[in-house]
């Protein structure tokens, strides 16, 4: 082999090697400029409209709101930007856009809340109306900061921490759920990853005679009674307090459960660092939607508890089934149901997305101008 030969053949080699470690380090630059310009903007406008908070808290929340869905449309951009697609199917869950509502998800890793943050970006007032229940590690990221600001719920795992985890949850949901008039809870009942959780699961599973599962866990019942004890429909009416200690006002209350279904290409699921650096080949992310009116749900803590691990299983059906034939079952178990069979594609507006970085970039730009103008007065 000539030496032009070899320069030539190293070139070859080096030339996408090179590309693609640019291409990581230039999507890693951008999420950590975009985490810079957004988050103390995010803050400062939430402190420059506390007297709006004062005067009009209704207002304050909602205006909150769309810059909170704003945040959450950045995060999701990230993998759709580096081409890690999302679909939809399943059941048509429009009617409970409005409305107080419950959503289970299963979890196999940090890309399910990134996912979720994309694919419900365009459903109605959704976004800027839900809380989170998430891990307590979440709160010491940036986002950590901008979610508990909303109001979101920050959940330390353990048996050992259980009773006053769920304690602290009843009152967060008479004093932020119901007072910043949020509406979607978002919760993750298998209380962990699949890959951490899988092998004690299936121990507990074989010991106690229950289904062993493969592709998701047996669920953890105790935040879903929680939720349904305290913002749930009241079991019964009377002129004295509610029987299940339920304080909201009137009609305002959980009326449906949303069942969502991640799966991701054969079982293999994307991870935070992968939507930001981009450093793996792209390949899509499916969700499947179901929902239950709340009167279908048992309020008791057995037949929750069974409810609850019914879903699993079926979510167990249906994730072995996309495992092996790439797509999720067509269809509903519900009769009259409208159903999309064929997943659509979640798509992002590059247009709507160049103006919320515009906004943000403008505002940080306002404010850093702004504090430069106050300090060289005082000073």
């Amino acid at each position: 082999m000539t030496l032009v030969d070899r320069v030539t053949h190293l070139l070859m080699w080096l030339i996408p090697w090179t590309w693609y470690l640019l291409r990581i380090v230039l999507r890693l630059t951008f999420v950590t400029v975009n985490n810079l310009y957004v988050i103390p903007a995010h803050f400062v406008w939430l402190l420059c409209l506390q007297p709006v908070h004062m005067v009009r808290p209704a207002l304050f929340w909602r205006l909150e709101g769309v810059m909170f869905k704003w945040l959450l449309a950045q995060v999701g951009w990230w993998g759709y930007s580096g081409g890690y697609k999302m679909y939809e199917c399943g059941e048509d869950i429009s009617h409970t856009y409005n409305d107080e509502t419950i959503v289970i998800v299963n979890h196999q890793s940090t890309a399910d809340v990134a996912t979720l943050m994309a694919a419900l970006q365009h459903k109605g007032p959704v976004v800027r109306r839900m809380m989170w229940i998430m891990d307590y590690v979440f709160l010491y990221s940036n986002f950590g900061w901008c979610a508990w600001a909303h109001g979101d719920f920050f959940l330390q795992q353990g048996q050992e921490y259980r009773d006053i985890m769920l304690k602290l949850l009843k009152d967060h949901l008479h004093t932020k759920y119901l007072s910043r008039n949020h509406q979607w809870i978002i919760l993750f009942p298998e209380g962990g990853f699949l890959r951490k959780r899988r092998e004690r699961s299936q121990k507990y599973a074989r010991k106690n005679n229950l289904p062993v599962l493969q592709h998701v866990v047996l669920p953890r019942v105790g935040a879903l009674k929680t939720i349904l004890d305290n913002v749930g429909p009241p079991l019964a009416h009377s002129n004295g307090p509610l029987v299940n200690g339920a304080v909201h006002s009137e009609g305002q209350h959980i009326k449906w459960i949303v069942d969502i279904t991640i799966a991701y290409q054969n079982g293999r699921p994307l991870d935070i660092q992968t939507l930001t650096s981009g450093w793996r080949p792209p390949y899509p992310t499916t969700l499947h939607y179901r929902y239950f009116p709340i009167s279908e749900v048992p309020r008791d803590e057995e037949g929750l508890t069974k409810w609850l691990y019914e879903r699993f299983e079926e979510k167990e059906q249906l994730m072995a089934h996309f495992y092996t034939t790439g797509h999720f079952p067509p269809g509903s178990t519900r009769p009259g149901t409208k159903t999309t069979d064929q997943a659509v594609q979640i798509k992002f507006s590059p247009w709507w997305m160049l103006s919320i970085h515009l906004f943000y970039l403008c505002s940080t730009a306002l404010q850093l101008y702004t504090i430069s103008a106050v300090l060289q007065w005082i000073f």
